[in-house]
């Protein structure tokens, strides 16, 4: 049976973030929203994409998409 690379399942899919970038949400997220957890400030930024630069909005969509998923 052949088995597509682009049909992986979720656990076997390598996510890397560069030492540089880790913990730069994090860091945002103390500075701009005291209090929040990351899911809820991800969340909080998605929904006001208007009021956030665009380096905010991806860091804000990619803890969405990885972090703040319930399993």
């Amino acid at each position: 049976m052949y088995k597509s690379p682009f049909f992986k399942k979720e656990e076997d899919q390598d996510i890397e973030i560069k030492k540089k970038n880790e913990g730069k949400f994090t860091d945002w997220i103390k500075e701009n929203m005291p209090g929040k957890s990351t899911c809820e400030a991800a969340t909080a930024v998605m929904k006001n994409k208007d009021k956030y630069t665009t380096r905010v909005m991806k860091m804000a969509n990619f803890a969405k998409n990885f972090a703040c998923k319930k399993k």
